[in-house]
């Protein structure tokens, strides 16, 4: 007598290990950067804003200088054994501004833009400043974006990425 698997004990093998199973999604937090590239007359321009609904970009925060390093004559036990130094002045965090978006300088001309915290950092329209030494608007231009996902087919989800915003300043 023949045996074999038949149509019904090739399709409980095809579903079985489909059953119960889910997709486990790493907790994986997306930077949607925007990048802006100056044209004209940028001589002028100190710094660049990109704005929203939620407020103006502020520069990212840099830190401070580190203190010098002082020798310590007191020493704290280990709690293993051993000794070290006394704690001395540490360098305090840097402090970042209550702003929808950091901005930072990439080079001679582009300007990088990353949402603070917890923001939406995908905005559909968006409103660029150049501003001066003294913060006088010197231009202004609108932007509408299109965002992309980088991987639209993944079930987890995947960066977002929009092409880079050219700044005209006449």
């Amino acid at each position: 007598m023949k045996t074999g698997w038949g149509i019904l004990g090739i399709a409980a093998l095809v579903t079985l290990p489909a059953s119960g199973c889910s997709t486990a999604c790493p907790a994986i937090g997306y930077v949607s950067t925007i990048e802006v590239i100056m044209e004209g007359d940028t001589k002028a321009v100190n710094e660049v804003q990109l704005c929203t609904d939620e407020g103006c970009s502020a520069p990212e925060p840099t830190a401070g200088p580190a203190p010098s390093v002082i020798v310590s004559e007191h020493w704290v036990p280990l709690p293993n054994g051993g000794f070290s130094p006394a704690a001395g002045p540490s360098i305090p965090p840097p402090t970042y501004p209550d702003a929808p978006f950091l901005s930072y300088k990439r080079d001679a001309g582009k300007w990088a833009f990353y949402p603070a915290a917890t923001r939406n950092g995908t905005p559909d329209r968006v409103t660029l400043r150049a501003l001066a030494d003294d913060g006088s608007v010197l231009a202004e231009q609108v932007n509408d974006l299109e965002w992309t996902k980088d991987d639209p087919f993944n079930p987890c989800g995947s960066p977002v990425t929009t092409p880079p915003i050219v700044f005209i300043v006449r």
